[in-house]
């Protein structure tokens, strides 16, 4: 099976959950002209991308894939959470904002419980 093929075939949650993250990513694209943290989101979402591609390649479809993700989005939430980069919702670049650290803070946390077993599967 490919990985298109593993996602069509998981429950609905966590295949909405994996749409979501890859839709509120990609708008990053939009704001990487206007934006220093859409840039740098961009470029981690890109390493991200082929770092799961690859992994999958290597291990199919494992917790492997979950692994790249949060090697690389945990420090960039850590990073954004110091940075603080949307003080009072002035733009939408800061609405983009939010709503991506948001996302990616319960999927970096939700990985975390999975990965380390620590929520039923």
């Amino acid at each position: 099976m490919t990985l298109v093929e593993h996602l069509a075939a998981a429950p609905d949650a966590l295949r909405g959950a994996v749409y979501w993250i890859l839709f509120i990513n990609s708008l990053s694209l939009a704001l990487v002209f206007t934006l220093a943290e859409a840039r740098i989101v961009f470029a981690v979402w890109m390493a991200t991308l082929g770092l799961t591609l690859l992994s999958f390649e290597w291990w199919g479809f494992s917790r492997a894939l979950g692994a790249a993700y949060l090697a690389l989005w945990t420090p960039l939430i850590f990073w954004l959470v110091i940075r603080n980069p949307a003080d009072g919702l002035k733009q939408a670049g800061d609405v983009w904002l939010v709503a991506m650290f948001t996302s990616n803070l319960v999927a970096v946390t939700m990985g975390h419980l999975l990965i380390f077993r620590l929520l039923p599967v």
